[in-house]
């Protein structure tokens, strides 16, 4: 096959693919896939998705508006932030989180229930908190698999919990990276 060098922006109604075809056998392989949304995939390309608009809740203990994020199939969580966008305000006391596979779960972000704020009375518009991920063991005769590791969609619900009532809710938004693996 020629190569075409083109001057200017390439389109397509219908999204690119970058393929590989082994040289003996002819077979071609997907290697990456541009959707006409623009969404990439490929083995090990590394994805974000969010769960937006979880808030603080009035009275303390879960998040009334919990917020979910559909892990896709054969994909593996690697990283998950939380963004403040509206300020929440409460009583003096604390403000942690939780990330499961229900909702109320702590299996793939432990619960922590301080690390967004301990004893204060608000959270700075635009904080990040960084999260850890739950580990699994290491050293077993036995390595289980990894929680962050799904081979089926599922739901991730992403909790913001209080420990005293709020006067103002706020909001805000877990950034979920992942990446897919097969």
């Amino acid at each position: 096959m020629g190569t075409t060098t083109f001057n200017g922006p390439v389109r397509s109604e219908n999204g690119f693919k970058v393929i590989s075809k082994n040289a003996t056998t002819g077979v071609v392989t997907d290697v990456v896939d541009i959707a006409s949304t623009g969404i990439v995939t490929g083995k090990y390309v590394k994805h974000v998705g969010y769960a937006t608009g979880v808030t603080v809740n009035t009275t303390a203990g879960d998040s009334p508006a919990i917020g979910e994020f559909t892990q896709p199939a054969n994909t593996i969580i690697t990283d998950i932030k939380i963004f403040c966008d509206v300020s929440p305000v409460i009583g003096t006391g604390d403000i942690g989180y939780e990330v499961g596979t229900s909702s109320s779960g702590a299996q793939i972000v432990a619960a922590v229930t301080d690390e967004i704020l301990d004893g204060g009375t608000t959270v700075v518009a635009h904080n990040v908190t960084l999260t850890t991920l739950v580990v699994q063991t290491q050293s077993g005769t036995t390595a289980p698999a990894s929680v962050q590791y799904t081979d089926t969609a599922r739901t991730i619900f992403c909790n913001i919990t209080n420990t005293v009532d709020a006067t103002t809710a706020g909001s805000f938004t877990f950034i979920i990276e992942y990446v897919q693996i097969a």
